[in-house]
C-alpha cells in the first residue's frame, strides 16, 4: 500500500520519532525544521502552549514553501502543573524520574497542518495520559547511565528503554513519543491531503 500526497508534504520538526513515525506508514515527505521562540507565555496553559507552537512552528516553514503540506507539531510532559523539558544532565534526568515515579503524568502535543496554497489550516491538542510504576534507585542509576533520557521531553522514551517503567497509557501511545499518528492521518484524509493506493 502507498500513501500520496496531493503536494509535496514537509515535517517543519527535526524529531526522529515524528520522523519514524511517518515513515512507518509509508508516508514520504521532507524534514525541514521550523526555528521559533518556545519560550512560554504568561497565563498559558500546557494545551495552549503546544497550540501555539505547532501553528507557529508550521506557519514558518509554510511561509517558505507555499506550495507543499506542512505539519508542526509540538510536545510536552506535565505532572503537578509543571513541565518537564529534555534534561541537560543526570541531576535533572534523576529528577524527573524521582517525580514521575510511581504517578500519573500526563503528555500534550498540538499539531498543526498547513497549506497555503489551499488556504488551509487546521491545529490540534491531543492528551495522553501516563502511569509509571514506581522506579527503584538502581534502575534510574541505570537509565540515567544510557544516552536516552537527554533529548526527549519528561527525560525518557516510550519506545524505547523507558517503557520498561510505564505501567498503562490512557490515550494515544504514538502521541507520547512524540506524534499521534491517528489523527494526525484523520485530519490529512478529511483534508484532503493524502490518498490511499493499494
Amino acid at each position: 500500500m502507498t500513501i500520496y500526497t496531493s503536494r509535496p508534504f514537509i515535517l517543519a520538526s527535526a524529531s526522529p520519532r515524528r520522523q519514524e513515525l511517518l515513515k512507518s506508514v509509508g508516508l514520504k515527505f521532507k524534514t525541514i525544521p521550523a526555528h521559533v521562540n518556545e519560550d512560554y507565555r504568561n497565563g498559558e496553559s500546557p494545551r495552549q502552549h503546544v497550540q501555539r507552537l505547532a501553528r507557529d512552528k508550521a506557519l514558518a516553514v509554510a511561509h517558505q514553501y507555499p506550495d507543499a503540506w506542512v505539519l508542526g507539531a509540538d510536545t510536552i510532559v506535565v505532572i503537578d502543573g509543571l513541565v518537564l523539558g529534555k534534561p541537560k544532565n543526570k541531576t535533572q534526568a534523576r529528577q524527573m524520574l524521582e517525580r514521575l515515579s510511581g504517578r500519573e503524568h500526563k503528555v500534550f502535543t498540538g499539531f498543526t497542518l498547513n497549506s497555503a496554497a489551499n488556504r488551509l489550516i487546521k491545529t490540534k491538542v491531543i492528551q495522553s495520559a501516563v502511569q509509571f510504576k514506581p522506579v527503584s534507585d538502581e534502575e534510574m542509576e541505570w537509565y540515567i547511565s544510557c544516552d536516552e533520557p537527554y533529548d526527549k521531553a519528561g527525560g525518557y522514551a516510550a519506545q524505547g528503554k523507558g517503557a520498561s517503567f510505564i505501567q498503562s497509557i490512557r490515550g494515544s501511545y504514538t502521541n507520547v513519543i512524540g506524534l499521534p499518528l491517528c489523527e494526525v492521518m484523520e485530519e490529512l484524509k478529511k483534508m484532503g491531503a493524502i490518498h490511499f493506493r493499494y
